[in-house]
């Protein structure tokens, strides 16, 4: 008897799984894939635009923050959490002037975009570079599609774009201009005002790790099939 039921209730929960299987790929309400392959660095199809890029050319928030919110403030962005979480929304619409804007006004002012036109940044080199160690990877590629959708207000269609992981290291102990290894999509677009740019589109800060990072554009690439 024992034994009969154990194997009804086995197969029950068998077929619950096989249904589950099944239903998960119809469903919006599937938060990550329950497996999920994250490319090795010699898989990812990296196109000839990205390939002599250098970490200027990846712009994120610093630990102080300062460049950031004084380049929000030139804009006047009034919801500057959302902001520093999704700039991509913002370009088109609040941010109109892709140019570089003078940031850190009464302190030690200095030119700075969030919008890195790439014939530009590859030739910028990292400053102070006996005091910090500045490093960037590509982690892998994101479908045009999903880009566009992190930036509905640009004129001008994203031509590729990457999750990209920016990191600073500190040789010293000083803190000043440090940003704490930051994982963010950015996409290439041709902007009439710039040329050819890098633009961050959202940042994963928060993320635990780059696996929340691969399983959040996994859901937004499912959602635009």
């Amino acid at each position: 008897m024992f034994s009969f039921l154990y194997n009804k209730l086995y197969k029950k929960i068998i077929i619950v799984l096989l249904a589950l299987f099944i239903l998960l790929p119809y469903t919006d309400e599937v938060p990550y894939p329950l497996i999920l392959d994250i490319p090795k660095s010699d898989e990812i199809n990296i196109t000839e635009d990205w390939k002599n890029l250098k970490y200027p050319c990846f712009k994120v928030e610093t630990l102080s923050g300062n460049w950031f919110s004084d380049y929000s403030g030139y804009f006047s962005i009034s919801d500057y959490e959302n902001f520093r979480l999704n700039p991509g929304l913002y370009f088109g619409n609040e941010i109109k002037d892709y140019t570089e804007k003078e940031v850190l006004i009464g302190y030690d002012p200095e030119p700075y975009s969030l919008v890195q036109p790439i014939d530009k940044c590859i030739k910028k080199e990292t400053k102070n570079t006996k005091y910090y160690e500045d490093v960037f990877s590509i982690l892998g590629e994101v479908d045009n599609k999903t880009c566009d959708a992190h930036a509905p207000y640009i004129q001008s269609k994203c031509k590729s774009s990457y999750i990209v992981k920016s990191s600073s290291f500190s040789k010293t102990g000083s803190m000043t201009g440090i940003n704490p290894c930051t994982i963010g999509l950015f996409g290439l677009f041709d902007l009439n005002e710039v040329g050819l740019s890098i633009m961050p589109l959202k940042y994963f800060q928060f993320f635990e790790n780059e696996n929340d990072a691969f399983n959040y554009i996994w859901l937004q690439e499912r959602k635009l099939i």
